[in-house]
C-alpha cells in the first residue's frame, strides 16, 4: 500500500490546512491582535483548524471550526476530490458551541452531491451535542430547516468499509436501506426528532455486525412539556420491546441508553429479554439556568435531584 504521507491527497490536505491557518491569521490581524502578544486571549475563530495524522494505511482528518465561514466550505470542496477522499481512514467534524437560534447545523450537501467515495474510511464522527451546549448540533440537508432528510444515508453510502459511526442526530429510514456490512459501533446523539430510529432498527437487516449501540432519547423529553409534544416524539416502551425481540438486535452485545424516561420495571423487563446484553443507562441531559426555573419555560425538575445514594 502506498505511503499516505506522500500521496497527492495528503499534499492537498496540507495546502488546505495552511489556507485555513492563514484565514485565522487574517481575522486576528483585523482585530488588531499580534501573534507575539501572549497576553491576548484566543478567540473562537482562532480554533478553526484542520488536523492530520497517519492511521492504518490512510489518514485521520479532523475539521474543527465554524460552519458558516469559508474554511468549512473549503474543506467540503477538498474532501470532494477523489484523490483526497481515497486517502482517508478516519474523518471527524467538531467545532465550538456557536450557532443560530439554538442550533448548529452541519450541511454536507455539497460534498454528498459530488461523485467522491471514501473507499477506505473506517470511522466517521460528527460530534454530538454536550449537556452544557447552548446549541443543538444536527446534520441538516441544505435548503431545509432542521431536517436531516436522508443526508446520513447518502454519506454512509459512500463508505463501503465503515465500522464506526457517531452522529449528533438520528438518521431517517433511508439509512436502513444502505448495506453496512462492517459497521460495529453506532452512536446516535440527542436531537429533537429520533425519526423512529428504534422502530426502524428493529425492522432492519442492513447492520449484521452491529456490536455496540449508543442511543440518546429525544431532547424534547427535557425541553418540552408533555402536552406540547408531537405524538411519537419520545420513543415508547413498546418500541424498545420490539427492538429487543428483533433478530436485528441479535449481534448487539452492548447498549448505552441515554436520557430515557423508562421506569425501573420497564428497564428490568428489557434486561430479562436479553440477559446477556451489557445494558447501561446514562442520564446526562441538557443543562438549564436556575433563573429560568420559576418561569416554567421548560421541564426542569430532573435537574434538581434529592440525595440519590439510597438503596
Amino acid at each position: 500500500m502506498p505511503d499516505p504521507l506522500s500521496s497527492p491527497g495528503y499534499l492537498r490536505l496540507l495546502a488546505l490546512q495552511q489556507r485555513i491557518h492563514q484565514f485565522t491569521q487574517d481575522q486576528a490581524a483585523e482585530r488588531g491582535d499580534h501573534p507575539d502578544d501572549l497576553a491576548t486571549p484566543l478567540w473562537t475563530s482562532d480554533y478553526n483548524y484542520l488536523a492530520l495524522a497517519p492511521m492504518r494505511g490512510g489518514l485521520h482528518v479532523e475539521y474543527h471550526g465554524e460552519l458558516w465561514d469559508e474554511p468549512f466550505a473549503w474543506t467540503l470542496e477538498c474532501l470532494a476530490e477523489q484523490a483526497v477522499a481515497s486517502t482517508l481512514s478516519s474523518l471527524l467534524f467538531s467545532g465550538p458551541d456557536t450557532g443560530a437560534n439554538g442550533t448548529r447545523e452541519w450541511e454536507f450537501t455539497a460534498l454528498l452531491d459530488s461523485d467522491a467515495t471514501f473507499s477506505q474510511l473506517r470511522s466517521l464522527v460528527i460530534r454530538p451535542t454536550e449537556p452544557e451546549h447552548h446549541n443543538i448540533s444536527l446534520v441538516q440537508k441544505a435548503g431545509r430547516i432542521m431536517e436531516e432528510a436522508g443526508e446520513v444515508a447518502r454519506f454512509v453510502a459512500k463508505t463501503p468499509y465503515l465500522s464506526e459511526l457517531t452522529l449528533p442526530n438520528a438518521p431517517d429510514g433511508n439509512f436502513f436501506e444502505v448495506d453496512l456490512p462492517y459497521l460495529e459501533q453506532l452512536h446516535i446523539g440527542a436531537g429533537s426528532d429520533t425519526q423512529g430510529f428504534i422502530d426502524n432498527l428493529a425492522a432492519s437487516s442492513n447492520l449484521p455486525r452491529l456490536f455496540n449501540l449508543d442511543f440518546s432519547e429525544s431532547t424534547e423529553l427535557q425541553q418540552t412539556w408533555p402536552e406540547q409534544r408531537e405524538p411519537g416524539t419520545v420513543t415508547s416502551f413498546a418500541s424498545y420491546e420490539k427492538l429487543f425481540a428483533s433478530p436485528a438486535f441479535d449481534s448487539v452485545r452492548a447498549l448505552r441508553l441515554r436520557n430515557t424516561c423508562l421506569s425501573l420495571e420497564q428497564l428490568q423487563t428489557l434486561q430479562r429479554m436479553r440477559p446477556g446484553l451489557q445494558f447501561m443507562v446514562i442520564q446526562a441531559t441538557a443543562g438549564g439556568y436556575v433563573s429560568h426555573f420559576a418561569q416554567q419555560v421548560f421541564p426542569w425538575r430532573h435537574l434538581v435531584q434529592p440525595e440519590l445514594g439510597q438503596r
